[in-house]
């Protein structure tokens, strides 16, 4: 072992296979460290799940602004599923909590009393990330996906079953 050591104290190549592995894993935690640090705030794994109705009205607002909404239409294709269907569901569970599903549908009609979630800026941004994340969704099949998701909030974990307003 001592003569992959030249005269100066560095190692010379090729490297003893325990200080190649040493080496190796000392660089790979260093690109990690670094990569935690540099990580943008516009990443997929940044996106603030919404708990309440004043989050949602919150969010809405900010969404006013094109950029904030642009983002999350890229943080949102950038969650992904197996499928579109999937990735709806991925979605709507990443962005909000079964509590809060549970006081949305698709339309806002019924006798629950629920909010539409069709109109608003967050369920566009949805939309149009789940597009971009697949070329090949339709409209008509992401609204489906949605509703059936909303619809089954309330018997979730935390979805806080169905009750009247």
């Amino acid at each position: 072992m001592q003569d992959a050591v030249t005269e100066t104290g560095r190692w010379a190549f090729p490297l003893p296979c325990g200080v190649f592995q040493k080496k190796v894993l000392s660089l790979l935690v260093d690109i990690r460290h670094r990569l935690k640090e540099t990580q943008p705030a516009s990443s997929a794994v940044h996106i603030e799940r919404m708990d309440t109705m004043e989050d949602f009205e919150l969010q809405e607002q900010s969404l006013s602004d094109a950029q904030a909404f642009d983002t999350l239409v890229l943080q949102i294709s950038r969650i992904g599923g197996r499928n579109t269907k999937d990735c709806a569901h991925e979605v709507l569970d990443r962005l909000f909590t079964n509590s809060l599903m549970a006081k949305f549908n698709l339309k806002g009609k019924g006798k629950r009393g629920k909010r539409p979630l069709e109109g608003t800026k967050v369920y566009r941004a949805i939309q149009e990330g789940i597009m971009k994340f697949d070329k090949a969704a339709t409209e008509e099949f992401i609204k489906g996906s949605v509703s059936e998701h909303l619809k089954h909030a309330p018997q979730r974990t935390g979805g806080g079953g169905f009750s009247m307003p």
